[in-house]
């Protein structure tokens, strides 16, 4: 098969100090410090670049001083980025340099550039690039890999590398904390060794975010009140000294780790799970008056059951229809225990819309009416856990500093999951979650990519 080789123009062999001249092909392969001296098709696909190093002298690792003196000059074999298209081997033509300095213990070295580092076999823009795939663009590590013609450990390190020029976590301010749980993994049955009793194991790991832009902070194993003592106990005390508000969802076991370390921080209770928690009662109300009237599970026919969704919708949003649909229902004599039900989650998301504490106190006082006229156990089982969470919730209507930013994390943090197909090392699973979240946040608040560097892994 014939091959096409591009020489070299004239011009690349001119250069002045304030604008070098690069030849065409220099220019469009855009590897500084190189000049391209040969580019052949190979037979099998792909492309041969054949490159040579353009500085005249280098300062020896070692004592630092400058050398012109060349012993040989040695050829070396990298991958780089796709050229054109097509994959590209990259061979660099390199000298070896003999040491000006006598004393030094080091007689020879090579020529070292930013783009290829000592003993590479890579070029640093190709590193880039994988890591930009898997952690900007949430592709597969492995389909980066096999796309590059390089190995799945190739593409790790370099997301590694990534990882370790994280910013420490004590010296990114933070004034609003998120904490959240996640499962990283299914759970999994084993047989207990001395009762022979099978038990069940749900692989949970705990998440720490910035509730204000969104970066992760750290993930943890568990979501156990020691863990999370631990982590928080971990930072320094001028980072905890920042903290004005920790936002969690209802959980008690959050809630004593933060006091524990944390007494004076003000907690804030996410309000999205408080509505949640509301609707699952109207829920259970809906299925157990469904089963006492009609002695069956609801059906197409039933209007309480055909419209069991714009039951869980905000009744200050709904449309003039959807409020016609809604009275079929509200109207029922025979649910009158719906109605009830409805009503009392209403008045819930009126105390989480309250514009001030004041306004939730009043409401609160119509929630607790409802619930009084409501006289379901349901309702009763939400007016306690209101009553338990009312200090998080005043803050929250105060601060409104919600676990959204948290929520979004976890769910980045699915996805990685999905496009790894599950991860056995748990290393790798964190470097991803950390690296990935640093790069958007990076994006979104210019953070400098190399500000307090330090290794969070």
């Amino acid at each position: 098969m014939p091959q096409n080789t591009c020489a070299p123009s004239p011009l690349s062999a001119h250069h002045t100090n304030e604008h070098p001249v690069r030849d065409a092909a220099s220019v469009v392969f855009n590897l500084a410090g190189y000049t391209v001296t040969e580019a052949t098709d190979l037979p099998l696909g792909g492309r041969r670049v054949v490159v040579t190093a353009e500085a005249p002298e280098n300062a020896c690792p070692s004592c630092g001083v400058l050398s012109a003196r060349v012993h040989q000059r040695v050829r070396q074999r990298v991958k780089d980025i796709p050229t054109g298209g097509d994959r590209a081997e990259l061979v660099v033509i390199k000298p070896r340099f003999l040491c000006a300095e006598t004393r030094c213990p080091r007689r020879t070295f090579t020529q070292v550039t930013e783009q290829l580092p000592v003993r590479a076999r890579c070029t640093t823009r190709l590193k880039e690039t994988v890591a930009a795939a898997v952690l900007d663009s949430g592709r597969a590590t492995a389909e980066v890999a096999a796309a590059h013609g390089i190995a799945w450990g190739t593409v790790n390190t370099a997301i590694l590398t990534q990882t370790m020029v994280l910013p420490q976590v004590d010296q990114v301010p933070v004034r609003a904390l998120g904490i959240d749980e996640h499962r990283f993994a299914t759970a999994k049955w084993f047989k207990h060794p001395e009762t022979a009793v099978w038990c069940r194991v749900e692989p949970w790991m705990s998440t720490f975010v910035d509730a204000h832009t969104g970066h992760v902070l750290g993930v943890i194993d568990g979501r156990s009140s020691k863990n999370v003592t631990a982590w928080l106990q971990g930072r320094s005390q001028a980072w905890l000294d920042r903290l004005e508000v920790v936002a969690i969802d209802p959980s008690t076991t959050f809630r004593s780790a933060i006091r524990t370390v944390l007494p004076a921080v003000e907690i804030s209770v996410d309000h999205f799970h408080l509505v949640k928690l509301g609707n699952q009662m109207l829920t259970s109300v809906r299925q157990r008056a469904l089963r006492e009237v009609l002695g069956r599970r609801g059906r197409k026919q039933d209007a309480v059951w055909a419209h069991r969704m714009l039951l869980l919708r905000a009744g200050d949003r709904l449309t003039d229809a959807g409020l016609h649909r809604l009275e079929q229902v509200l109207d029922d004599a025979d649910f009158e225990q719906v109605a009830a039900a409805w009503a009392v989650k209403e008045q819930l998301r009126r105390i989480l819309n309250a514009e001030s504490v004041s306004a939730a106190q009043s409401a609160r006082i119509d929630f607790e009416l409802a619930v009084a006229a409501a006289g379901l156990p349901e309702a009763d089982r939400l007016a306690a856990t209101v009553a338990a969470w009312w200090p998080q919730i005043k803050v929250f209507i105060r601060t409104r500093v919600t676990n959204a930013r948290t929520e979004a994390a976890n769910t980045a943090i699915k996805q990685i999951k999905r496009t790894g197909r599950g991860f056995r090392n748990q290393n790798n699973y964190q470097s991803r979650i950390l690296a990935r979240s640093f790069r958007q946040t990076r994006r979104r608040s210019q953070i400098h990519a190399r500000a307090g560097l330090h290794a969070q892994v």
